[in-house]
This record gives C-alpha cells, sequence and structure tokens, in this order.
C-alpha cells in the first residue's frame, strides 16, 4: 500500500513560499537557501561586499499596520 507523504509535500509549499517572498534587502535579487533558513537579509553577493540594507526596500517588506515600527534609518 503506497502513502502519500504529506509533510514532505506541505514542507515544500512552505519552502516554495519563502522563496516567493524572502528578497535581498539590499539588491532586491532572491536570498540562497542556505542564509534563507538562518534568516539573513541580504544575499551572498551582497553580504561579500558588506552591502547596506536598501531603506525602500526594508520599508516593503513590513507588515501593513505596524504601530510603533520605526522605518529603517541611516545612523
Amino acid at each position: 500500500m503506497n502513502v502519500a507523504d504529506w509533510t514532505a509535500a506541505s514542507r515544500a509549499t512552505a519552502l516554495a513560499s519563502l522563496e516567493r517572498h524572502l528578497r535581498c534587502l539590499a539588491c532586491n535579487g532572491p536570498v540562497e537557501k542556505s542564509l534563507m533558513v538562518l534568516g539573513s537579509l541580504r544575499c551572498l553577493a551582497c553580504r561579500d561586499v558588506d552591502a547596506p540594507l536598501d531603506p525602500a526596500l526594508f520599508d516593503e517588506m513590513l507588515p501593513e499596520g505596524n504601530a510603533g515600527v520605526e522605518p529603517l534609518r541611516d545612523s
């Protein structure tokens, strides 16, 4: 008897969803899977050159209705 592995399917769906939504906040390119899992905000290329986060991209990623959340500002 063959049984579907629903946990594997749900993990694949979750990963596909993350790949669509997690973009580098410095260049807006895709973040590599290994860095995505670690919670990196930048892709490997931007990490290598220590690229700063783009405030416009950061502000776009904030969920709507963020009362009390300060926008990203340069120091």
